[in-house]
This record gives C-alpha cells, sequence and structure tokens, in this order.
C-alpha cells in the first residue's frame, strides 16, 4: 500500500517556500530578459534590475549571484524551449520531414518573441563568462543541428529539395533571428499569423522532390 503524502500546512492552495523561491527567481530572470533586451547588459546593473522589481540589492543576490548568472539562466530557458520543451518534437518517421519543419519553425518562432527567447537573440554570448558561454554554444548547435537533420531527411522522404541544409538553415535562422528587431506581440500579426506567414515563404523556397508526388 502506498505510503499517505504528508498533507502540507495550509493545504495545496498555499506555495511552499521552495515554489515561492521559485516563482520569485522567474520573476527576477524575466524582468531581467526585458531590461537586457531594451537597454543591453553592460549598460544594465543589478541595481537596475532591483529597482524594476522594487527590492533591494541584496534581496536579489538572495536569488542570484552575478549579472551573468541571470544572463545565463535566461539563455539556457530560451535554449531548452527548443531542444527540451514540455512536448518534444516529433521523431524521424513521424510525419513528413516538411510536417517537421513547420513544428520546428513554430516552436522557434515562439521562442524568439518570449522575453527569453528575445534576450537570447540580442545579447548574444560574447557577454557571457566563457564556461557559461561554451555551454549556451554548445546549446545553439544543438539547435542548428536539429534543423539541419529536418532539412537532410526532407531530401530522403521527397517532401523537400534541400541541396544545402547548412546554408538553407543560416538563411533560415537569419530570418527567424531578426523577428525580435521588428516584431510587437501587440501589433495587427499574431504570432500563429507570422509562423503561418514564414512557413509559407519557406515552403516557396524549398519545393517537394520528385518522390513526394509519386
Amino acid at each position: 500500500m502506498a505510503k499517505a503524502k504528508p498533507k502540507r500546512p495550509w493545504g495545496e492552495a498555499i506555495q511552499d517556500r521552495g515554489e515561492q523561491f521559485e516563482m520569485k527567481r522567474q520573476v527576477v530572470l524575466r524582468t531581467a530578459a526585458r531590461i537586457y533586451t531594451e537597454r543591453g547588459f553592460h549598460e544594465t546593473t543589478l541595481a537596475d534590475i532591483a529597482d524594476e522589481l522594487n527590492i533591494s540589492k541584496p534581496t536579489l543576490y538572495y536569488y542570484f549571484k552575478s549579472k551573468d548568472e541571470i544572463l545565463f539562466e535566461c539563455h539556457r530557458i530560451g535554449i531548452e524551449a527548443i531542444t527540451d520543451g514540455e512536448t518534444p518534437m516529433p521523431p524521424p518517421g513521424q510525419g513528413t520531414a516538411r510536417e517537421r519543419l513547420h513544428e520546428f519553425l513554430r516552436r522557434y518562432v515562439r521562442m524568439v518573441v518570449d522575453d527569453f527567447g528575445t534576450c537570447l537573440v540580442m545579447t548574444g554570448t560574447n557577454a557571457l563568462e566563457p564556461e557559461n558561454r561554451a555551454e549556451v554554444v554548445g546549446g545553439r548547435r544543438q539547435i542548428d543541428g536539429m534543423l539541419r537533420a529536418i532539412l537532410d531527411e526532407g531530401g530522403l522522404d521527397g517532401s523537400l529539395v534541400c541541396p544545402d541544409p547548412k546554408v538553407t538553415a543560416m538563411f533560415i535562422f537569419g530570418a527567424m533571428n531578426w523577428i525580435p528587431h521588428w516584431y510587437h506581440r501587440d501589433g495587427p500579426i499574431t504570432v500563429e499569423e507570422l509562423t503561418d506567414r514564414l512557413a509559407a515563404f519557406v515552403d516557396q523556397a524549398l519545393p517537394p522532390g520528385p518522390a513526394a508526388g509519386a
């Protein structure tokens, strides 16, 4: 017989200290991501972040040790939205490469218009400490590899023609990484419409192969 879970004071409606700590930590990260994007990493101080949150600088140190740690966490969250999302990318063979490409584009666009993804794109990796920079660069390479693999698969299943996946991936990432420079969530185009337009643009550049219509 399973052991009964110990009851929490105040029941489940009130978060325990660990949950409260994590929630506040996430508020710090999202606030910092926005400020880093708007003002630049080097121009932002921990005092600026504390002021935005209406807390003291020493209180901020309770959640993070440094500006670099905050930036690294923002980048990590953005990367993991693609590499370790709650719902994994469909594996090869589950749907066509074109369908998997559309799903990749959808996830990437959602990532770059979010605070963490925008921070990832706009601040770059040079501001990070070497160890953290290496981890972030590794994550970005993993994402690049995911897209190239999908483009490679397209030639095998005939759903798209892509003679040079490396260069094609660079073109696609170039278009997506520019989105934070001009897109506004409160503008006339929704995120879903933006993704649909991007997918249509990419589809025109990558026609189906002979096997797709066989």
